[in-house]
Protein backbone atom coordinates (compact mmCIF):
# COMPACT_ATOMS: atom_id res chain seq x y z
CA UNK A 1 0.00 0.00 0.00
CA UNK A 2 2.54 2.41 0.66
CA UNK A 3 4.59 1.52 -1.83
CA UNK A 4 1.91 2.69 -3.92
CA UNK A 5 0.90 5.83 -2.09
CA UNK A 6 4.43 6.73 -3.05
CA UNK A 7 4.38 5.51 -6.73
CA UNK A 8 1.31 8.03 -6.90
CA UNK A 9 3.23 10.92 -5.15
CA UNK A 10 6.30 10.57 -7.42
CA UNK A 11 4.50 10.40 -10.23
CA UNK A 12 2.64 14.19 -9.50
CA UNK A 13 5.66 15.20 -8.76
CA UNK A 14 7.30 14.37 -12.12
CA UNK A 15 4.37 16.15 -13.72
CA UNK A 16 4.71 19.11 -11.93
CA UNK A 17 8.49 19.75 -11.93
CA UNK A 18 8.85 19.21 -15.56
CA UNK A 19 8.82 22.82 -16.06
CA UNK A 20 11.96 23.39 -14.12
CA UNK A 21 13.48 20.57 -15.86
CA UNK A 22 12.66 22.00 -19.09
CA UNK A 23 14.07 25.39 -18.13
CA UNK A 24 17.40 23.64 -16.73
CA UNK A 25 17.77 21.97 -20.46
CA UNK A 26 18.07 25.51 -22.11
CA UNK A 27 14.85 25.13 -23.96
CA UNK A 28 16.26 21.73 -25.52
CA UNK A 29 13.97 20.92 -28.27
CA UNK A 30 11.85 18.09 -27.21
CA UNK A 31 8.21 17.26 -28.99
CA UNK A 32 6.58 20.02 -26.63
CA UNK A 33 8.77 22.52 -26.93
CA UNK A 34 8.71 22.14 -30.82
CA UNK A 35 5.03 22.66 -30.88
CA UNK A 36 4.62 24.91 -28.86
CA UNK A 37 7.12 27.17 -31.05
CA UNK A 38 4.74 26.32 -34.44
CA UNK A 39 2.12 27.64 -32.28
CA UNK A 40 3.39 30.57 -31.42
CA UNK A 41 4.69 31.32 -34.83
CA UNK A 42 1.57 30.69 -36.63
CA UNK A 43 -1.03 32.60 -34.15
CA UNK A 44 0.59 33.40 -30.93
CA UNK A 45 -0.87 30.77 -29.26
CA UNK A 46 1.92 30.78 -26.55
CA UNK A 47 1.95 34.84 -25.63
CA UNK A 48 -2.04 34.18 -25.78
CA UNK A 49 -1.68 31.09 -22.95
CA UNK A 50 0.08 33.17 -20.67
CA UNK A 51 -1.09 36.20 -20.63
CA UNK A 52 -4.77 34.73 -20.46
CA UNK A 53 -4.23 31.97 -17.95
CA UNK A 54 -4.80 28.42 -18.30
CA UNK A 55 -8.09 27.96 -17.87
CA UNK A 56 -9.54 30.21 -20.47
CA UNK A 57 -7.74 29.26 -23.80
CA UNK A 58 -8.67 26.29 -25.58
CA UNK A 59 -5.76 23.93 -25.86
CA UNK A 60 -4.69 22.35 -29.37
CA UNK A 61 -5.72 18.52 -29.99
CA UNK A 62 -1.83 17.65 -30.47
CA UNK A 63 -1.13 19.00 -27.26
CA UNK A 64 -4.17 18.52 -24.70
CA UNK A 65 -2.63 15.25 -22.76
CA UNK A 66 0.05 17.46 -21.61
CA UNK A 67 0.01 18.80 -18.21
CA UNK A 68 -0.77 22.60 -18.09
CA UNK A 69 2.88 23.36 -16.21
CA UNK A 70 4.90 21.60 -19.03
CA UNK A 71 2.78 23.42 -21.48
CA UNK A 72 3.64 26.74 -20.00
CA UNK A 73 7.58 26.17 -19.61
CA UNK A 74 7.61 25.48 -23.11
CA UNK A 75 5.66 28.44 -23.79
CA UNK A 76 7.37 30.13 -21.75
CA UNK A 77 10.30 29.02 -23.48
CA UNK A 78 9.66 29.55 -26.84
CA UNK A 79 7.89 33.05 -26.03
CA UNK A 80 10.92 34.66 -24.14
CA UNK A 81 13.82 33.26 -26.14
CA UNK A 82 12.26 33.34 -30.12
CA UNK A 83 9.03 34.76 -30.50
CA UNK A 84 8.86 37.84 -32.89
CA UNK A 85 5.49 39.15 -31.05
CA UNK A 86 7.75 39.71 -27.76
CA UNK A 87 7.03 43.20 -26.13
CA UNK A 88 10.56 44.92 -26.34
CA UNK A 89 11.62 48.49 -24.60
CA UNK A 90 11.98 50.87 -27.33
CA UNK A 91 15.30 52.58 -26.93
CA UNK A 92 15.54 56.37 -25.98
CA UNK A 93 14.59 59.25 -28.25
CA UNK A 94 17.93 60.49 -29.32
CA UNK A 95 18.54 64.43 -27.35
CA UNK A 96 21.12 65.33 -29.88
CA UNK A 97 20.40 65.89 -33.51
CA UNK A 98 21.97 66.62 -36.98
CA UNK A 99 19.63 67.69 -39.67
CA UNK A 100 20.82 67.58 -43.08
CA UNK A 101 17.76 67.56 -45.15
CA UNK A 102 18.67 64.05 -46.83
CA UNK A 103 15.67 62.46 -45.71
CA UNK A 104 12.03 62.79 -44.23
CA UNK A 105 12.20 61.75 -40.60
CA UNK A 106 11.73 65.32 -39.67
CA UNK A 107 9.51 67.33 -42.45
CA UNK A 108 9.65 70.63 -42.33
CA UNK A 109 6.90 73.27 -43.35
CA UNK A 110 7.16 76.65 -44.66
CA UNK A 111 5.66 79.90 -46.89
CA UNK A 112 7.28 82.40 -48.77
CA UNK A 113 6.08 86.12 -49.37
CA UNK A 114 6.96 87.75 -52.59
CA UNK A 115 7.10 91.56 -53.16
CA UNK A 116 3.98 92.46 -55.15
CA UNK A 117 3.91 89.81 -58.14
CA UNK A 118 7.43 88.50 -57.39
CA UNK A 119 9.07 85.56 -58.64
CA UNK A 120 10.13 82.46 -56.18
CA UNK A 121 10.12 79.34 -54.54
CA UNK A 122 11.25 77.34 -52.09
CA UNK A 123 11.79 74.02 -50.04
CA UNK A 124 13.98 71.05 -49.90
CA UNK A 125 16.36 70.66 -52.90
CA UNK A 126 18.37 68.19 -54.46
CA UNK A 127 21.45 68.35 -56.18
CA UNK A 128 22.96 65.93 -58.59
CA UNK A 129 26.17 66.65 -60.83
CA UNK A 130 23.68 66.66 -63.88
CA UNK A 131 22.18 69.99 -62.14
CA UNK A 132 22.75 73.27 -63.64
CA UNK A 133 25.70 75.28 -62.75
CA UNK A 134 23.74 78.48 -61.83
CA UNK A 135 22.66 75.72 -59.15
CA UNK A 136 24.07 75.73 -55.43
CA UNK A 137 25.19 72.37 -53.91
CA UNK A 138 24.80 71.32 -50.95
CA UNK A 139 27.31 71.79 -48.13
CA UNK A 140 26.31 67.79 -47.16
CA UNK A 141 25.30 65.16 -49.54
CA UNK A 142 22.86 66.17 -52.09
CA UNK A 143 19.73 67.75 -50.23
CA UNK A 144 19.93 71.39 -48.92
CA UNK A 145 16.59 73.52 -47.75
CA UNK A 146 16.10 76.74 -50.01
CA UNK A 147 14.40 79.65 -50.46
CA UNK A 148 14.94 80.98 -54.23
CA UNK A 149 13.63 84.33 -55.50
CA UNK A 150 14.38 86.53 -58.63
CA UNK A 151 13.90 89.98 -58.27
CA UNK A 152 12.82 92.76 -60.86
CA UNK A 153 13.39 96.29 -60.16
CA UNK A 154 10.27 97.36 -58.21
CA UNK A 155 11.00 94.74 -55.54
CA UNK A 156 12.45 95.67 -52.67
CA UNK A 157 12.29 92.15 -50.43
CA UNK A 158 11.32 88.77 -50.41
CA UNK A 159 10.85 86.34 -47.82
CA UNK A 160 10.19 83.17 -46.49
CA UNK A 161 9.93 80.73 -43.26
CA UNK A 162 10.53 77.74 -42.30
CA UNK A 163 9.46 75.32 -39.16
CA UNK A 164 9.69 71.38 -38.44
CA UNK A 165 6.35 69.72 -37.82
CA UNK A 166 7.93 67.35 -34.96
CA UNK A 167 9.71 68.66 -32.18
CA UNK A 168 13.01 67.09 -31.72
CA UNK A 169 13.54 64.90 -28.44
CA UNK A 170 16.19 67.24 -26.14
CA UNK A 171 16.72 66.85 -21.72
CA UNK A 172 14.67 69.27 -19.66
CA UNK A 173 17.11 71.90 -17.82
CA UNK A 174 20.03 71.55 -19.92
CA UNK A 175 22.03 73.98 -21.73
CA UNK A 176 22.48 73.31 -25.89
CA UNK A 177 24.24 74.95 -28.43
CA UNK A 178 22.27 75.15 -32.17
CA UNK A 179 24.51 75.79 -35.30
CA UNK A 180 23.78 75.47 -38.87
CA UNK A 181 25.33 76.09 -41.99
CA UNK A 182 23.86 79.61 -44.47
CA UNK A 183 25.05 80.35 -47.85
CA UNK A 184 23.39 83.29 -49.87
CA UNK A 185 24.47 82.29 -53.56
CA UNK A 186 23.78 84.42 -56.86
CA UNK A 187 24.28 88.11 -55.54
CA UNK A 188 27.86 87.70 -54.12
CA UNK A 189 28.64 91.61 -53.92
CA UNK A 190 26.70 92.14 -49.91
CA UNK A 191 25.01 90.10 -47.67
CA UNK A 192 21.50 91.44 -48.47
CA UNK A 193 19.67 87.98 -46.87
CA UNK A 194 19.52 87.72 -42.96
CA UNK A 195 18.67 84.68 -41.11
CA UNK A 196 16.27 84.92 -37.80
CA UNK A 197 15.85 81.42 -35.51
CA UNK A 198 13.18 81.18 -32.68
CA UNK A 199 13.31 77.66 -30.75
CA UNK A 200 9.82 77.20 -28.61
CA UNK A 201 9.17 74.54 -26.52
CA UNK A 202 6.54 72.26 -28.78
CA UNK A 203 4.65 72.47 -32.69
CA UNK A 204 1.20 71.91 -33.37
CA UNK A 205 -0.68 71.19 -36.71
CA UNK A 206 -3.56 73.83 -38.03
CA UNK A 207 -4.44 73.42 -41.49
CA UNK A 208 -5.81 76.91 -41.04
CA UNK A 209 -2.85 78.47 -40.51
CA UNK A 210 -0.57 79.94 -43.48
CA UNK A 211 2.17 76.82 -43.01
CA UNK A 212 0.07 74.76 -41.03
CA UNK A 213 2.30 74.39 -38.63
CA UNK A 214 1.89 76.62 -35.10
CA UNK A 215 4.92 77.20 -33.03
CA UNK A 216 3.92 77.19 -28.90
CA UNK A 217 5.92 78.22 -26.07
CA UNK A 218 8.98 80.46 -27.20
CA UNK A 219 12.26 79.21 -25.32
CA UNK A 220 14.41 82.05 -26.98
CA UNK A 221 15.91 83.99 -29.67
CA UNK A 222 19.11 82.47 -31.42
CA UNK A 223 22.21 85.68 -31.09
CA UNK A 224 23.89 84.41 -34.29
CA UNK A 225 27.45 84.99 -35.63
CA UNK A 226 28.96 83.84 -38.92
CA UNK A 227 31.93 81.71 -39.38
CA UNK A 228 32.68 82.33 -42.93
CA UNK A 229 31.44 84.80 -45.39
CA UNK A 230 27.78 83.73 -46.12
CA UNK A 231 28.20 84.95 -49.88
CA UNK A 232 30.76 83.17 -51.27
CA UNK A 233 31.11 79.73 -48.84
CA UNK A 234 28.62 77.84 -46.60
CA UNK A 235 29.29 79.95 -43.45
CA UNK A 236 28.55 78.58 -40.06
CA UNK A 237 26.23 80.29 -37.84
CA UNK A 238 27.26 80.09 -34.36
CA UNK A 239 26.14 81.33 -30.77
CA UNK A 240 22.82 79.99 -30.56
CA UNK A 241 22.22 79.01 -27.24
CA UNK A 242 19.24 78.17 -24.94
CA UNK A 243 18.65 76.68 -22.07
CA UNK A 244 15.59 73.74 -22.48
CA UNK A 245 14.19 74.54 -18.92
CA UNK A 246 11.02 72.10 -18.65
CA UNK A 247 10.93 71.26 -22.27
CA UNK A 248 11.46 67.54 -23.54
CA UNK A 249 10.97 68.63 -26.84
CA UNK A 250 12.19 71.72 -29.34
CA UNK A 251 10.86 73.17 -32.41
CA UNK A 252 12.74 75.34 -34.98
CA UNK A 253 11.20 78.36 -36.96
CA UNK A 254 13.26 80.00 -39.13
CA UNK A 255 12.78 83.51 -41.26
CA UNK A 256 14.89 84.67 -44.20
CA UNK A 257 14.51 88.56 -45.54
CA UNK A 258 16.40 89.08 -48.63
CA UNK A 259 16.13 92.91 -49.13
CA UNK A 260 17.24 94.84 -52.13
CA UNK A 261 20.10 97.39 -50.41
CA UNK A 262 18.80 100.92 -50.35
CA UNK A 263 22.07 102.14 -52.56
CA UNK A 264 20.65 100.12 -55.54
CA UNK A 265 18.59 102.50 -57.60
CA UNK A 266 17.23 99.12 -59.42
CA UNK A 267 16.71 96.29 -57.66
CA UNK A 268 16.67 93.74 -60.80
CA UNK A 269 20.89 93.70 -60.49
CA UNK A 270 20.82 91.68 -57.69
CA UNK A 271 19.31 88.50 -60.12
CA UNK A 272 18.20 85.26 -58.97
CA UNK A 273 19.25 85.19 -55.03
CA UNK A 274 19.22 81.94 -53.34
CA UNK A 275 18.77 81.65 -49.38
CA UNK A 276 19.78 78.04 -48.48
CA UNK A 277 20.27 76.38 -45.26
CA UNK A 278 22.12 72.83 -44.44
CA UNK A 279 23.77 70.49 -41.63
CA UNK A 280 21.43 72.15 -39.02
CA UNK A 281 22.65 70.70 -35.28
CA UNK A 282 21.73 70.37 -31.79
CA UNK A 283 24.29 69.40 -29.45
CA UNK A 284 24.09 69.35 -25.70
CA UNK A 285 26.62 72.22 -24.78
CA UNK A 286 29.79 70.95 -22.70
CA UNK A 287 30.00 72.09 -19.00
CA UNK A 288 32.48 74.95 -18.24
CA UNK A 289 35.85 73.80 -16.80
Amino acid sequence: MKSTIFATILVLLAGLTQAAVLERRACSGNNIVRAAEKLQRESNWCATWLAAGTTTVSIPAHIAATPAPVISSACSCVYTASSTTTTTTAPPEPTEHLVDFEDDDTPWVGFIYLDSQGRGSYGRHRYTESSSPQQLEAFSGENYYRGIFKFRNTDTKHSYEFSNTKAFSVNPNTDYDITFRFRQFGYSSSLVCSVAVQVYNSVQWDSDNISGAVMVGLIGVLELTWQGDPTTTWAKAVGGRIHTGGASGIALYFRTDCRCPDELTECGVLGTVTAAFDDIEIKVRPPTP
